[in-house]
């Protein structure tokens, strides 16, 4: 894959199902127009089609006699389209920052829905004040940013009811007209509001909110608010932040919430689960383990005994495992299920992106080793029969990586390594993931792809800090971020330099964003052996990051902890003047998570050092760039990170003069400042390589697939700070 083909990748979300057919939304790049194009396909028996046609259609949703979708036009927010079917669906609102989200009430005919609401004055709402000429912000709350949108206490999200019914004979929804039924705004809490709902009859409304307006302390305690009164109520849940939603019934809540019950920022490594929550009795019951089950953020399904039945039995929904993310049902009766009593419904190895259920299969949106957008119908009872409907290929012929199972300090480390094509000797690229609490996984890699593609080895793993496995793993970092995830990549890496000799180990790279940006940053610090670093969009001060970050004030003090000396050993900002490696370091100029600021300090530390160095800015651009950012700007960041290797990786370069002889990997952090932790022997890992099966789903793959992924370890939902 070349950096150009982007546009050529698509990405499939949101199935639902209808009678003779699976409905999704199909997103792709287009380097054209600089914007994502998506609309709705339906796959049927014969063959797809386009039934929408809006430049950004998605989510669509089906409840009883209505149907409706999100659609935005060119250069435009989102707004709402409803009908009798989605092809029929026309624009029923015109809020001028958009909707977020939706839900739809198949009974009486109506949407309920969320959207941000302006100050007056501000964000173009008055075409005479431009931005740079409003009036300034009094900001008294602890949190007032979010990476993506910016600032959010001037344009709170509020929810919105509209009715479906025909007004008559009257303007209203006829297209050209510019006149939209009337919304009505309810009554919701202080805080932002997402998630609408209505329960199965439509009695009650309902949106997740923060448990108590902001005091100027920061919580990440959320509840479930009941609307449509005077004023909103909330639920009495236990201390949770509460990620979805759903209604069993009038009485019964079905939630996918994060425990709390330590202090209300104990969100490190923290496994979301599901829990039941019963109004009348007041009662919660946490469904799955707290300590080896994760559900990721995808709206879980509750289903019933048989297709005859009316009673709820279970619940579908997705955990992420060591590497994948899998569809897994669990009885309703279930009390704090563990991971290796799941009964899981999808292979071990494929990453579902999202899910419906359609009797008794489930219909998933999901990428393999090989494709990066597949939409599968799998049984519910067993994954013997499973169906491709759909898959979009690769741009081109896809490098399968080799899964690497090496034997660490803190157990064993599931890696990858990716060759190109030939017979090597391959320069190498060491490529962290973000999070800490995220994960790589299994499936196909557009960054794996281009680097291969390119001729340069990539490899990658899951370090203790990652997801995909127990709590007790995903908190190994805590207090100590660099030092245990340092030992366990530089452990995969020199397995995978020791048993393969098509990788060239005096030509080393190592790159990584967000935490990955940190780890990269601390390994240069301590480990000289590589050419050449990228640290992009990474955390690099925890100083600044307390009061620049839209996570700052709970991120830093949960994970580097508030001792003075425990700060600066873990901090890459203090420790740049120990870095010899050239490095190139990337960021966007809008990001929230890790702001600017983390990189010029960084930058600047490293030109005071001697170190070679260059800054790359994307203005516009924030947190997400590498995932959804402007297609031309990730197709300029792969060239950027191309040429970067290509410049200090070519065969006939030096390796990179020292001044003396370094400690390398962990074990010298150890000295790096008062109170870190005894240091790992990287070099002393053992381990076994195993090929991994090219994407096919049948059941004989299925059971190779088991084979080789013997161990049924459990996921992780994505933390605020999450970044692949």
């Amino acid at each position: 894959m070349n950096p150009e083909d982007l546009d050529s990748l698509a990405e499939y979300t949101s199935p639902v199902v209808r009678d003779d057919d699976v409905v999704i939304a199909i997103s792709r790049p287009d380097l054209e127009t600089n914007s994502y194009l998506s609309q709705l396909y339906s796959f049927s028996a014969e063959r797809p089609v386009r039934i929408s046609h809006g430049w950004h259609d998605s989510a669509p949703l089906l409840a009883g006699e209505w149907a409706g979708y999100l659609s935005a036009r060119r250069g435009e927010p989102a707004q709402l389209c409803v009908g009798p079917s989605l092809e029929a669906a026309h624009r029923i609102t015109d809020q001028h920052l958009g909707v977020n989200e939706f839900a739809l009430d198949g009974r009486a005919g109506r949407a309920l829905y969320v959207a941000r609401v302006g100050e007056r004055g501000r964000y173009g709402e008055d075409p005479d004040i431009p931005a740079a000429e409003e009036a300034p912000r009094r900001i008294t709350a602890s949190a007032y940013l979010s990476n993506g949108i910016g600032y959010t206490r001037d344009r709170p999200a509020r929810a919105f009811l509209v009715d479906l019914v025909d007004p008559g004979l009257g303007r209203s929804g006829i297209e050209g007209s510019g006149v939209v039924p009337d919304s009505t705004r309810l009554a919701t809490p202080d805080s932002d509001v997402h998630d609408p709902q209505f329960s199965p009859s439509g009695a009650l409304t309902s949106v997740i909110a923060d448990v108590t307006p902001d005091p100027g302390s920061p919580s990440l305690a959320t509840t479930v608010w009941l609307l449509g009164m005077d004023a909103p109520r909330p639920i009495d849940l236990p201390r949770m932040s509460v990620k979805l939603h759903r209604w069993i019934d009038d009485e019964t809540l079905l939630l996918v919430a994060s425990d709390l019950t330590d202090h209300e920022l104990d969100f490190v490594a923290q496994m979301p689960g599901l829990f039941l929550h019963s109004l009348s009795s007041g009662t919660t019951r946490r469904l799955t383990d707290p300590e080896t089950v994760a559900v990721a953020q995808i709206p879980p399904v509750a289903i019933t005994a048989s297709a005859h039945s009316g009673t709820v039995d279970s619940v579908v929904a997705v955990v992420e495992t060591d590497g994948a993310a899998r569809v897994v049902r669990v009885p309703l009766d279930a009390e704090a299920v563990p991971a290796t009593a799941l009964d899981f419904v999808t292979d071990p190895v494929t990453v579902v992106t999202g899910f419906t259920v359609d009797g008794r299969d489930v219909v998933c949106t999901a990428v393999t080793a090989t494709k990066p957008s597949v939409l599968v119908r799998t049984p519910l009872h067993g994954r013997s029969g499973s169906v491709v409907l759909q898959e979009h290929p690769a741009p081109t012929a896809s490098v399968l990586p080799t899964v690497l199972k090496v034997e660490g300090e803190g157990g064993t480390i599931t890696g990858w390594l990716a060759t190109p094509a030939g017979d090597g000797p391959f320069p190498v690229v060491l490529n962290i993931h973000g999070g800490p609490f995220a994960q790589h996984t299994h499936g196909w890699f557009d960054e794996t792809q281009v680097l291969t593609s390119a001729g340069f080895a990539v490899v990658y793993a899951n370090p203790r800090g990652s997801g995909g496995r127990t709590r007790t793993w995903g908190r190994a970092v805590q207090g100590n971020m660099a030092e245990p995830a340092m030992a366990d990549v530089l452990a995969v890496l020199d397995h995978a330099l020791a048993h393969h000799s098509a990788l060239d180990p005096t030509r080393l790279g190592v790159q990584g964003g967000s935490y990955g940006g940190f780890l990269t940053a601390m390994i240069t610090a301590h480990d000289h052996r590589f050419r050449a670093a990228i640290v992009e969009r990474g955390y690099l001060s925890p100083d600044s990051f307390v009061g620049t970050s839209d996570i700052g004030r709970y991120f830093t003090e949960e994970y580097t902890t508030r001792d003075r000396a425990a700060i600066d050993r873990q901090s890459p900002l203090a420790h740049a003047g120990d870095v010899r490696t050239p490095t190139l370091v990337m960021h966007s100029e809008l990001d929230h998570r890790c702001p600017l600021e983390q990189a010029q300090q960084y930058y600047a530390a490293l030109q005071r050092a001697g170190v070679p160095t260059e800054l790359l800015i994307f203005p516009g651009e924030n947190h997400e760039l590498s995932r959804s950012g402007q297609p031309r700007h990730r197709r300029q960041r792969f060239e950027a990170i191309l040429e970067w290797w290509q410049r200090h990786l070519a065969a006939d370069r030096p390796e990179p003069a020292v001044d003396e002889p370094a400690e390398t990997g962990a074990a010298s952090i150890a000295s790096a400042g008062a109170g870190a932790a005894s240091s790992v022997d990287a070099g002393a890992a053992s381990a076994e390589s195993t090929p991994l099966p090219g994407g096919t789903l049948g059941a004989d793959a299925i059971d190779e697939i088991d084979s080789l992924v013997s161990s049924e370890s459990t996921g992780t939902a994505p933390q605020p700070s999450a970044d692949r």
